[in-house]
């Protein structure tokens, strides 16, 4: 709203209007008031767009014609209400719409919010999707950011104003906070198009350095470090800072309608599938510690105590984890932060050498440790929370990547055979779904996207080692589809029909494993362009798959991508590329990463690699054992979606030709998924030569693996055989 905003092409007019107000609010406000009086800028949008104002709920429409429109109206006799108005793009809100169903009306609970700000003189407080671990998925109980925001989706973060009220969300669940996030109070920000506004820009063009307050609200156990010393540093530039206060959301959202916390029973993972002990990981780790000249490292993310220990719970759906600190000391001695109740009594005898404390007492216990005097350094990851900083003396603080997570996504032999047998199992559960939903297809039988998830759940269900299912399946029909995360709901699941594509994005948690699979299928005639794009994104799919590539390289496409070989040293956004070159060329993309690693019966999105266009400081090289997804796909608004997701593992690769005096090591991907693609919607004549000689040979790999284990009837075995045909053309 300030001169500074001239980039959003607005120009300002000044007028010298403005409403007294004296003798019914305070000296302070009536100085804020008569700098307004002096000074009122009012922008306006020569193309005639609507107007978004900074401090009111309000959509204005504002013309040349009658170009300033200014009340003040107060609330509860505070200044915060008055109206001014500024321009932000790609904004899609509409404060005179009507609440859909699949909207949750937030007027109440923003509110009751804004009072506490109000009480705690915070200008903005700012809501994350994240628990105190950073964790990606949360438990019910910590929905925080969902509950205020009335967006479902797994990634966002919310910003409350006084008087606005913000979700940034990327890509992938734009077309869902459309559809759940409240059109009454919510602005929608489309995070990563150009003309979107980062949240600290956001933040820092909300700042009135006549406001008696700058603050921002941050819950520090909410929010890494990284975020809030980027932000704070910019805030600060601004006249405004971040604040830690108490969880605001905790103090209005409450039982009934806040669902209780779980605290379910944490059992030992056995070595038969961990492939090592936990007190070897345990001197993994600490040497790590002692090579960094550290005391002690803290360990904060669940999937990563959950690995450390060999134990495995089930608080957060879909993930085997429970809540829990550690802290893995030099000496191999270790401390674990948890609600002790919920161990077995075998997982209790394991952990006989573990100094077991309780939950609720671990910043307070880091606070004691940290200024011990023997203590020089702690080492901590920068993902760690800012609560978790703020209790280390800054000179004591050793910042770097974790040294669990790198560990821990390099799978050992044991749990590399429980991949490939798993990848094996999940792929007969797939199969016999198909075959089964064909068949209801064909005999008219309605099956909507709900029943077809809930049937593929029963099959995995009867393969050995099942426990859950690794998230909440995207089983998506027709323009369904092309909302990247789609979540059906009984009430308005579609039918699925021979009349579009099926996507199917459906994962599993067995003992021996995690799965991500994706494939999308017809059941009638596809149309030509439905042909192309599926074909588009199977050669880039099977591009990475097939490709060799050395090692320190980046993730950066799918046949290509499990085709690949890499040299040592490759990073996924070197290879990414290879998936998105054949959608490129027709101009086509797909608006998310190409991989994501895979846990081992642990987390179904894992880091610290990924296969991607973007950066990370945190990525690193591709290295034998890394378990990563394989997923391009297309979009198309309003009509389909098409995602391919396989499962691979890097792999060390000889080369046939390497030359006698070369040192590079090569890396090439294995296939973990066995599941066919789909015949009728390939294109022959698209595939080259070698794509087309890897798809026949996957196929066979399918075909073989799967009929091997005497688990498919006739009737599945006819399904298998007829979708694994050589292709020819």
């Amino acid at each position: 709203m300030y001169k500074n905003d001239i980039d959003y092409k607005t120009q300002y007019l000044w007028k010298n209007e403005i409403v007294q107000m004296q003798g019914q609010i305070s000296s302070n406000q009536m100085d804020i008031l008569t700098y307004y009086r002096n000074r009122s800028e009012i922008g306006i949008n020569i193309l005639k767009q609507p107007r978004i104002s900074d401090y009111w709920e309000q959509l204005i429409e504002i013309d040349e014609d009658f170009f300033f429109k200014l009340r003040i109206i107060l609330y509860n006799l505070r200044l915060f209400n008055l109206r001014f108005f500024r321009f932000v793009p790609c904004q899609q809100t509409n404060f005179n719409c009507e609440i859909r169903p699949s909207q949750a009306d937030t007027t109440n609970r923003l509110q009751r919010l804004r009072t506490h700000l109000i009480s705690n003189s915070l200008f903005a407080y700012v809501i994350f999707s994240e628990d105190e671990h950073q964790s990606e998925y949360v438990q019910l109980y910590d929905e925080r950011r969902a509950w205020i925001s009335g967006f479902l989706g797994s990634a966002g973060t919310a910003v409350v104003t006084l008087n606005n009220a913000a979700l940034w969300t990327d890509g992938r669940y734009w077309t869902q906070a459309e559809d759940e996030l409240d059109c009454k109070n919510w602005y929608l920000m489309r995070q990563g198009q150009t003309d979107v506004p980062s949240i600290t820009n956001w933040l820092s063009s909300q700042v009135n350095s006549t406001r008696p307050y700058n603050r921002v609200g941050v819950a520090a156990q909410f929010v890494s470090s990284d975020w809030w010393s980027s932000v704070n540093s910019v805030l600060n530039v601004n006249n405004a800072s971040l604040v830690e206060v108490v969880e605001l959301i905790d103090l209005i959202w409450q039982p009934p309608e806040r669902p209780s916390p779980t605290f379910n029973a944490v059992n030992i993972h056995e070595l038969k599938y961990t492939g090592i002990s936990w007190e070897d990981k345990v001197k993994i780790i600490a040497e790590h510690v002692q090579t960094k000249k550290a005391n002690a490292y803290v360990v904060t993310a669940l999937d990563e105590i959950a690995w450390l220990f060999s134990l495995r719970g089930s608080d957060i759906p879909y993930n085997p984890f429970f809540k829990a600190y550690a802290i893995v000391y030099a000496n191999q001695t270790t401390q674990l932060w948890m609600n002790q109740g919920q161990l077995t009594s075998a997982a209790l005898t394991q952990l006989n050498k573990v100094n077991i404390r309780s939950y609720n007492s671990f910043l307070s216990d880091l606070n004691i440790l940290a200024n011990q005097n023997d203590i020089s350094q702690i080492w901590i990851s920068s993902s760690a929370s800012q609560a978790i900083f703020s209790r280390i003396p800054v000179e004591k603080r050793l910042i770097s990547s974790s040294p669990v997570e790198f560990t821990k996504a390099i799978k050992n032999p044991i749990e590399e055979k429980g991949m490939r047998d798993c990848g094996i199992r999940d792929g007969v559960a797939r199969v016999r779904h198909l075959a089964w939903l064909e068949n209801q297809i064909n005999n008219n039988i309605f099956i909507n996207e709900t029943r077809a998830a809930e049937q593929l759940e029963h099959f995995q269900n009867e393969e050995d080692l099942f426990q859950t299912l690794s998230f909440d399946s995207i089983s998506a029909f027709g323009s369904n589809a092309a909302i990247i995360h789609y979540s059906p709901k009984p009430q308005t699941a579609a039918t699925i029909t021979k009349n579009g594509l099926y996507l199917l994005d459906a994962g599993a948690q067995y003992l021996d494993c995690t799965t991500d699979v994706t494939r999308t299928h017809v059941f009638g005639t596809p149309t030509e362009e439905q042909k192309k794009a599926y074909t588009l994104v199977l050669q880039g799919s099977i591009d990475l798959a097939d490709a060799v590539y050395p090692f320190g390289t980046y993730g950066r496409s799918s046949i290509d991508l499990a085709d690949a070989v890499y040299p040592f040293g490759t990073y996924g956004r070197s290879i990414d590329i290879l998936t998105r070159q054949y959608l490129f060329k027709n101009s086509m993309n797909y608006n998310h990463g190409t991989g994501h690693g895979i846990g081992h019966y642990l987390s179904v999105h894992e880091g610290p690699s990924f296969i991607s266009m973007g950066y990370s400081s945190s990525d690193i090289p591709l290295t034998d054992g890394m378990v990563f997804s394989d997923e391009p796909g297309f979009y198309l608004p309003g009509q389909f979606g098409i995602r391919l997701e396989t499962d691979i593992i890097v792999k060390n690769y000889t080369l046939p030709n390497n030359y006698s005096n070369s040192t590079t090591q090569f890396l090439h991907f294995e296939m973990l998924t066995l599941v066919p693609f789909e015949p009728n919607l390939i294109i022959c004549k698209m595939l080259t030569e070698t794509q087309k000689n890897w798809l026949n040979w996957y196929h066979t790999e399918v075909k073989n693996k799967l009929e091997n284990t005497k688990r498919l009837n006739e009737d599945e075995l006819r399904y298998l055989r007829e979708k694994t045909q050589e292709i020819k053309c």
